[in-house]
C-alpha cells in the first residue's frame, strides 16, 4: 500500500495564515507590547525587570537605631576560705657553720702535765693536758655544784667509742697520742646545749697540738 505524500502549502495559504494571526493579535502584537490586563499576577521574575523598576519597588531606608547603653559590671564575689595547711616538707641539709662558732688552734704546746683552759662557755670549761707522750681533752664544770651532761663520740688512738654520760667532767682519755671528742654538752644549772668538736695530738716528745670548733647554743 502506498503512503500518502505531504504536499507543500501554496503561497496563498501561507499568506492567509499570517493575516489571521495579525488579526487575532491586534495592536499589542503589532507594537510589541502586552497590556497589563493580559499579564498573570506574580508571573514575571525579577531578572526580567529593569534596574530602575527594581529600585522603584524598594522603600526608603529607615533611620539608624540608637546604640544601647553599656551594662554595669557585676559585683566581685566573696573571697573563698583558706585551704588547709599542706604537709611539712622533708628536712633540709645541715647549713654551714654560723659566725658565732669559736675556733681553737694551738700548736707546739709544751708538755708539763698540767691542765690548761682553752675557753669557757655556758658553765662548761674546755681544758687540755699535754704530757710527755700523750694528750687529753676535758669538759669540766665551772660550778662545784654543777653536773656536765654529754652525748656523742670520743676516739683514742683511732678507736671510736659512743658516749652518753654525766659527771663533774667529761674526759677524752686516758692519755693517748691522738684524741678526739665530738659531743653535744651542757651544764645542768645553765641548760644551754652547745656542740664541741675537739682534737689533740702528741708527737711523743712533750710537744702537743690541740684544735677544735665550738658551736654555742642559743639561750
Amino acid at each position: 500500500m502506498r503512503k500518502p505524500r505531504l504536499r507543500t502549502p501554496s503561497p496563498t495559504l501561507v499568506i492567509s495564515v499570517v493575516a489571521l494571526f495579525v488579526a487575532l493579535g491586534g495592536t499589542a502584537y503589532a507594537s510589541g507590547l502586552i497590556p497589563g490586563s493580559q499579564i498573570e499576577n506574580h508571573s514575571i521574575p525579577a531578572k526580567k525587570l529593569t534596574r530602575s523598576a527594581i529600585n522603584s519597588l524598594r522603600g526608603q531606608r529607615g533611620p539608624k537605631g540608637a546604640r544601647g547603653e553599656k551594662g554595669n559590671t557585676g559585683a566581685t564575689g566573696p573571697t573563698g576560705q583558706q585551704g588547709p595547711t599542706g604537709p611539712q616538707g622533708p628536712k633540709g641539709d645541715t647549713g654551714p657553720q654560723g659566725p658565732g662558732a669559736i675556733s681553737i688552734n694551738r700548736s707546739g704546746v709544751s708538755g708539763d702535765d698540767l691542765e690548761h683552759t682553752l675557753t669557757t662557755i655556758d658553765g662548761i670549761q674546755v681544758d687540755y693536758v699535754c704530757e710527755m707522750a700523750a694528750v687529753e681533752l676535758l669538759l669540766v664544770r665551772v660550778s662545784s655544784t654543777d653536773t656536765v651532761f654529754a652525748s656523742g663520740d670520743k676516739a683514742l688512738n683511732g678507736t671510736l667509742t659512743s658516749i652518753q654520760t654525766s659527771g663533774p667532767s667529761i674526759i677524752a682519755g686516758p692519755a693517748s697520742s691522738t684524741v678526739n671528742l665530738d659531743v653535744i654538752a651542757w651544764a645542768g644549772s645553765v641548760g644551754t646545749i652547745s656542740r664541741f668538736d675537739l682534737g689533740g695530738y702528741s708527737n711523743g716528745s712533750a710537744v702537743c697540738n690541740v684544735w677544735g670548733l665550738i658551736t654555742p647554743g642559743s639561750s
